[in-house]
């Protein structure tokens, strides 16, 4: 799928711009609004293990959840319960079903 950039500032988007071409008015930009609400209430509101889980994808790609259960087993193997955790619960953002394997193994450390 292709992605087509549009710039903002499209005279076919301007308001009245017949009118401002004639030189009656100022031409007024139509402007994008952002309907979202509260940029810091969002962020405040976002998972943190969602964003995590965005950060491990944009290092490793497609090979994630295996990188995040060979995290989760290197934390298991330190003797680290809540990174294991968090690591499987990051592994099941990709594939719930390795995660849930990894859960039912027993835990080695």
């Amino acid at each position: 799928m292709s992605v087509r950039f549009a710039a903002a500032n499209n005279p076919v988007r301007r308001i009245g711009w017949r009118a401002a071409g004639r030189g009656l008015v100022a031409p007024a930009l139509a402007r994008a609004v952002n309907d979202n609400g509260d940029p810091v209430a969002a962020a405040a509101s976002f998972d943190p293990l969602l964003a995590d889980a965005l950060k491990h994808f944009a290092v490793h790609g497609l090979a994630s959840a295996k990188a995040a259960l060979t995290e989760a087993e290197d934390a298991a193997q330190r003797g680290d319960g809540n990174a294991r955790a968090h690591w499987l619960a990051i592994t099941g953002l990709f594939d719930r079903r390795l995660a849930d394997r990894a859960r039912r193994r027993p835990n080695p450390a």
